[in-house]
């Protein structure tokens, strides 16, 4: 017996191929709340039409409510893609209908556990330096989930909003993932006395609009300028 032409493509993907009852098999992943993310397929002549959508049972029953728990939004010319934002913790399973120019449906779910327990952090709550004139240094942040397990590659660069002492309004840094560090302008420094800076994260979000959450006792990181040591005027001895 000959197979369609959209199974094969399908398969081609390396889809798991679901029965029409169940989401047992499916791929598992993990997603940061309020993250908006596009998902999509390959493009396939044999596919008529394309149509997505969101569970919250294994038995593909019962579909996530759009203003509380998932919102659904097509992608413009791209039937093959969608765009999902994830309002609502919980497990959920985004779901493909591809029906072919033969009339014949298949189906793929993913299975997505939606968590709001992402955190970040200084690595280092303190650190000091010489006055050198240059008003700025990098510190490494550490962003997690409460597992313990660190945010994926996938999830940067991230977005993360900080102040400085005396700041009235928040200034913003990309953090990626590569070195993870956090570059911070406007120390302040005097070669006459010491200075300390406070630089206090005060928000941050992945590269999909996920909320992040500051780290308590976490937040703050010290940095300390020395002064340097006084010289007199020179003395024929």
């Amino acid at each position: 017996m000959k197979i369609n032409t959209v199974y094969k493509t399908l398969m081609a993907f390396a889809m798991i191929i679901l029965s029409l009852a169940s989401a047992s098999g499916q791929d598992a992943y993990t997603v940061v709340r309020n993250s908006k993310m596009k998902y999509g397929v390959s493009a396939n002549a044999e596919v008529q039409t394309y149509e997505w959508k969101v569970y919250t049972d294994t038995d593909l029953s019962i579909e996530a409510d759009a203003s509380s728990e998932c919102k659904l939004t097509p992608v413009t010319g791209e039937p093959h893609s969608i765009d999902v934002e994830w309002l609502s913790d919980g497990t959920y399973y985004l779901t493909l209908y591809a029906t072919g120019t033969n009339g014949c449906t298949n189906k793929k779910a993913w299975k997505y556990t939606v968590v709001s327990t992402a955190v970040i952090a200084f690595d280092e709550i303190a650190s000091s330096d010489c006055a050198d004139a240059d008003n700025s240094f990098a510190t490494e942040l550490v962003a997690m989930f409460d597992s313990g397990t660190e945010l994926a590659e996938s999830q940067y660069p991230v977005t993360v909003s900080y102040r400085l002492d005396g700041d009235v309004a928040d200034r913003t840094a990309t953090v990626n993932y590569a070195d993870k560090m956090l570059n911070v302008l406007g120390i302040l420094e005097d070669e006459n006395k010491e200075t300390i800076n406070n630089i206090t994260i005060t928000g941050a979000t992945n590269k999909y609009g996920g909320i992040i959450h500051v780290a308590p006792g976490k937040d703050v990181h010290e940095r300390t300028i020395f002064k340097k040591p006084t010289i007199t005027g020179i003395e024929l001895k």
